[in-house]
């Protein structure tokens, strides 16, 4: 069925807003944009709906764990972030298949209604994650240290993401402190076979720095604890140094968190073009810190928004992430860009721009509302600041 949405102002790209626009949307596609009164004339059989306020694209979610949205943080008084992990392992463990996808769905679904259009969802669980739908990305992550596993562990995954059961699938890293460089190296050169990206946790705490470093600290217990007979060989390197001396830092790698970075690492990041997904209000909870976006965003790294999972966030809201993020950084970073970073740019990096990140004929209706009755130069300012909690999405 074709639709006009008329709105008072639509934010087509974090670049151009336009004024009393007509939005034809045709079986959930965009098919034409443009002044109201044009798009009027020129479309004759479509209902009008009209929102006096701001229609702006939905949102992407660059990292977030579905699987997880059955927890709420308050349950895991950690000390510390391995302590948190093995909290997190203990619970997981216990949960039934069917508690977890009444509830993740649920989880899943409200983000959708609050303006979340795509998710780069992270998990271990294939069967639960591929039921989520094909607004996402799904990153089938891997875990096993010990290189003796590598052919094993990869020879059993990678027929499940050949499937491509709901959506997109690949595979994913876990973290540098959890996977083996040959299966490391495995993952990467699956997905990029496939033009796939490649997420990683990387530089989140400065545990996995010291054990990175120099096979020392809490990351000990943990590995001891889940893993028993495991095998890392110390180099001296940074998380990110050691990542790319394995050839898996590269234009389709997503990096997630890189709290613990220095100058070095920035300069990597940036010569190998991966982007960084930030996760403010994640990072606050187990690290006590957030990354270094100043200097990612001097030195032109892509920077992108997730929310990670409710084990460590308070929801999966984009729009409250948005606000965190935007809070924690306004100094240097105007709205307009922080928004594009969960928009167009996010859209880019995931090769997903064809169909996501901005209002354009071709493009998804994955569209949002937000009551607006102010100037056209505040928009971004208050889609930034005040306009979580009062989004909807657009049912087209």
């Amino acid at each position: 069925m074709r639709a006009i949405l008329r709105g008072r102002l639509v934010i087509e790209t974090p670049r151009r807003i336009s004024v009393d626009t007509g939005i034809v949307v045709d079986n959930g596609i965009i098919v034409d944009v443009g002044k109201y009164d044009e798009i009027a004339a020129r479309t004759t059989d479509a209902s009008v709906q009209d929102f006096d306020g701001i229609i702006c694209p939905g949102l992407i979610n660059a990292h977030t764990h579905l699987e997880l949205s059955v927890f709420r943080k308050e349950q895991f008084q950690h000390k510390d972030f391995v302590d948190w992990v093995m909290q997190l392992v203990a619970a997981r463990t216990s949960m039934l298949s069917d508690d977890l996808h009444i509830e993740c769905s649920n989880a899943k679904r409200d983000a959708e209604e609050r303006g979340t259009a795509f998710f780069v969802n992270v998990g271990n669980d294939y069967e639960l994650n591929s039921s989520f739908g094909k607004n996402q990305l799904f990153q089938f992550e891997q875990i096993g240290i010990n290189d003796s596993n590598a052919d094993r562990i990869f020879s059993r995954a990678e027929p499940l993401v050949n499937q491509k059961k709901g959506g997109e699938t690949a595979l994913a890293i876990h973290a540098p402190y959890s996977v083996s460089p040959e299966l490391m190296r495995k993952i990467k050169a699956y997905n990029n076979g496939r033009n796939s990206i490649t997420s990683i946790h990387l530089a989140e705490t400065s545990d996995e720095v010291e054990f990175i470093r120099t096979g020392k600290g809490r990351v000990l217990d943990l590995l001891n604890r889940r893993v028993g007979d495991w095998k890392f060989d110390v180099q001296g390197l940074s998380p990110v140094k050691y990542v790319d001396s394995l050839g898996i830092l590269d234009e389709k790698t997503l990096c997630v968190h890189c709290v613990f970075v220095d100058d070095d690492d920035i300069k990597i990041l940036r010569d190998r073009e991966s982007a960084v997904a930030i996760c403010v209000r994640s990072n606050r909870e187990l690290s006590g810190k957030v990354p270094p976006v100043k200097k990612f965003v001097e030195s032109g790294i892509k920077v992108l928004l997730g929310t990670d999972s409710k084990a460590s966030s308070p929801d999966i809201d984009m729009f409250e992430e948005v606000a965190t993020f935007y809070k924690e950084f306004h100094g240097f970073l105007d709205p307009a860009r922080v928004f594009g970073m969960a928009t167009s740019d996010a859209a880019d990096f995931l090769s997903i721009d064809n169909s996501q990140g901005a209002i354009a004929p071709g493009k998804r209706a994955s569209l949002v509302y937000v009551p607006f009755n102010g100037k056209v130069e505040d928009a971004f300012e208050f889609l930034a600041t005040e306009a979580h909690g009062k989004t909807k999405a657009v049912d087209c």
